[in-house]
């Protein structure tokens, strides 16, 4: 009888303790991705995606931009063009 050889991935240090909340838009292109760290569950608010024509240098992919809940979206900082 031949054997079957599984191959099975190797789980990645960290994976699976981030979790997507949501992706949202901002006015100048660029998109914001909510994140929860488990287990902890403190949200980490990132910029995903730069806009194409996204003027803002503070604005750069991977760059975090807030640890803690989203702010109000009166709390819009016009300086940074984020309101997340």
């Amino acid at each position: 009888m031949m054997g079957t050889n599984v191959v099975r991935p190797m789980a990645l240090p960290g994976a699976g303790e981030i979790q997507l909340e949501a992706l949202e838009g901002l006015p100048c292109g660029c998109v914001v991705a909510i994140q929860r760290v488990r287990p902890s569950r403190v949200a980490v608010i990132s910029i995903e995606a730069k806009g194409p024509h996204c003027t803002y240098p503070g604005h750069r992919v991977n760059k975090v931009i807030r640890l803690g809940e989203p702010a109000e979206p009166s709390d819009y900082d016009e300086e940074d063009g984020i309101s997340i």
